[in-house]
């Protein structure tokens, strides 16, 4: 690969910069690590451009930290930061204390949005991307380079391509049931994002919000930086207690809910609380966020019937993302709202990061346009169902020992829960695995517990080893338990 000829140079604050200066600027780079061991840098002459100054003091100046073994110089290749300095020193002095702001430390307290750096069994919710047709990513790409030509490295519609939103339209009214209009479209680059928007949006600090508890940590996060007052409200087998929401906080203004998998136990939310939540949102003039984040991959029977179909008055707030779809870097997510709230949210996402690049928009809406994501989901929900068919029969035996499942197969996750919490706890350290446990999720403690297996990125090997050592440290706690219990 071909290199650009010559490193930055670091500033010099000089009305008049003499030898001295440049001479203490360059070594000084070299000690800290600025310049790098190996970096090559630029020419005498651009030196005597960059900074004014003649090329004979830049020659000078070279010769001199050639001489102290800083530089070394090779003739027709160049001048380079010798191997035989190593830097002694960092800039910058470490505070004691950061004055951060209560808010901000309560946030940045929160690692909870973070994705692992290493996928293992059980900390991977992400796709699968060895399946990922990447091939013809790259030929749509180029592609979209070309049809896009300098237009890709412009400003983009802050409200997304008119390209990827037709498609998005068209991809959730065949798919998912969702009729809407592509301007009823916002795309954005994660989830994340789109939430916070929506919440900064809609709600005032202090205004009270449905939360289903356990619950997705990002959708609390959010709501915690919007400054919203979150109600949490218990989640049973047939997803959010509606009766529970409405005597605890009968003035919310917002839902948050994921009603055909909830995150993080698995439960579907039943017709009759669909409808019942959909009614009090209409009486109240309240809105429903619906997070359908993974509802591409239900293994068994039709995908359920979206919030968003069931609603007469528009109070439903329709968000998914395609990065779990597809990749992870992708990073684009989309919400489908009202027209009337379109352009304040593309006001508002103008602040936060201005708007998604139009290079990966473009391949996205080729990508979909062509028919590949649907041959893609197709493929992924064949591909997910084996390794969630793998896990659930080397789990087997847990049933045994009072674990229990969801019986709704969708998603990249299954949640195993035990009525004994300090069990639960026992199993995961015994097991070695990298496991979240639900009471992570919770607002409010229980005595019992879970452990949340996330498998989408592992291969079907390590979905069955994980399994099976979750199996073996079930054994491990409770050949201990018996122990203890004998002394």
């Amino acid at each position: 690969m071909r290199r650009a000829r010559g490193a930055l140079l670091p500033p010099i604050q000089a009305e008049r910069v003499r030898g001295r200066d440049l001479y203490r600027a360059l070594r000084g780079a070299v000690l800290d690590g600025t310049l790098p061991v190996g970096e090559q840098l630029p020419s005498s002459r651009a030196v005597g451009r960059d900074y004014r100054v003649s090329r004979g003091m830049a020659e000078q100046v070279y010769a001199q930290l050639v001489d102290e073994g800083f530089l070394e110089r090779a003739i027709g290749r160049g001048t380079f930061v010798t191997s035989r300095v190593l830097p002694v020193r960092r800039n910058g002095a470490r505070a004691k204390a950061l004055p951060l702001s209560r808010r901000g430390r309560a946030a940045a307290a929160s690692a909870a949005c973070r994705e692992p750096e290493v996928l293992r069994p059980f900390n991977a919710g992400t796709a699968d991307t060895r399946e990922f047709p990447w091939k013809t990513w790259q030929r749509l790409q180029a592609r979209a380079a070309r049809e896009l030509g300098r237009g890709a490295l412009d400003f983009a519609d802050p409200r997304g391509l008119p390209t990827l939103r037709a498609a998005i339209a068209c991809y959730l009214a065949q798919f998912h049931g969702v009729a809407c209009e592509a301007g009823q479209v916002v795309v954005f680059n994660s989830s994340q994002q789109a939430l916070l928007a929506l919440f900064v949006l809609l709600l005032d600090r202090g205004d009270p919000v449905w939360l289903e508890d356990p619950c997705y940590l990002g959708a609390r996060a959010a709501l915690s930086l919007a400054g919203a007052e979150i109600t949490p409200v218990p989640v049973d087998d047939h997803g959010l207690r509606v009766d529970d929401a409405v005597s605890r906080a009968p003035r919310a203004r917002l839902a948050y809910v994921t009603p055909s998998h909830q995150y993080p136990t698995g439960a579907a939310l039943s017709l009759e609380r669909r409808v019942a939540l959909i009614e009090w949102a209409v009486k109240r003039g309240a809105w429903i966020v619906e997070d359908d984040y993974d509802s591409e991959f239900r293994y068994a029977g039709q995908p359920l019937s979206p919030l968003w179909s069931l609603d007469p008055r528009a109070r439903v707030l329709y968000l998914g993302t395609l990065s779990k779809l597809m990749f992870v870097s992708l990073r684009l997510a989309y919400l489908v709202v009202p027209e009337a709230l379109v352009e304040p949210l593309a006001n508002l996402r103008t602040q936060l990061d201005g708007f998604t690049p139009p290079l990966a928009q473009a391949t996205t809406a080729l990508f979909m346009g062509e028919g590949h994501l649907a041959t893609h989901a197709r493929r992924m929900r064949s591909v997910y169902g084996e390794k969630r068919a793998e896990m659930i029969e080397e789990l087997a035996p847990l049933a045994a020992q009072g674990w229990t499942w969801t019986s709704n197969a969708a998603g990249l996750h299954l949640l195993v829960r035990h009525g004994s919490g300090a069990h639960v706890r026992a199993v995961a350290r015994a097991s070695g695995l990298s496991l979240a446990l639900l009471s992570a999720y919770r607002s409010r403690r229980g005595s019992d517990d879970g452990l949340l297996l996330r498998y989408g990125g592992l291969d079907l090997e390590q979905v069955s080893a994980g399994a099976r050592a979750l199996v073996a440290a079930e054994g491990q706690a409770s050949d201990s338990g018996r122990r203890s219990l004998g002394r």
